[in-house]
């Protein structure tokens, strides 16, 4: 049997993501812990978390660092089973993932946001991997 030939992409780590409910949290372990300063905090409409993760619930990000680690945490009141759990990776030719992904039966999730797009890839597990393009 030929030795498949697989492409090489320069794909980096841009962000995980991860839940909690227990705002104080933010404070007490990722501040006073971790030592991670709050970038921003915004809000995900219900549709869009629906859209994207299956749960309808509009839910408070925020965007913690530190040196070059970014988390992104998801608030919210009650416990989900996947809840918001992702990792985000920038890769150079994310539509060809992304075809590849549908291409094979793994869900592909594409969504228009105003001038620019989403492309999150699940795997048989349901991990989550939202893809970005690098320039």
């Amino acid at each position: 049997m030929p030795i498949k030939q697989l492409r090489i992409y320069k794909m980096n780590l841009e962000h995980v993501a991860l839940t909690i409910t227990d705002p104080k949290e933010i404070e007490n372990f990722y501040h006073e812990i971790l030592g991670m300063v709050e970038i921003r905090n915004f809000k995900l409409d219900k549709d869009l978390a629906r859209e994207i993760f299956g749960i309808e619930k509009e839910t408070t990000i925020f965007h913690l660092q530190k040196d070059e680690l970014l988390l992104e945490i998801f608030l919210i009141t009650e416990r989900f089973e996947n809840g918001f759990s992702h990792l985000c990776i920038s890769i150079s030719d994310r539509e060809e993932i992304a075809n590849k992904a549908d291409q094979n039966g793994y869900a592909c999730i594409r969504l228009k946001r105003g001038n620019s797009d989403m492309i999150f890839i699940k795997d048989k597990s349901g991990n989550i991997f939202e893809l970005k393009q690098t320039n």
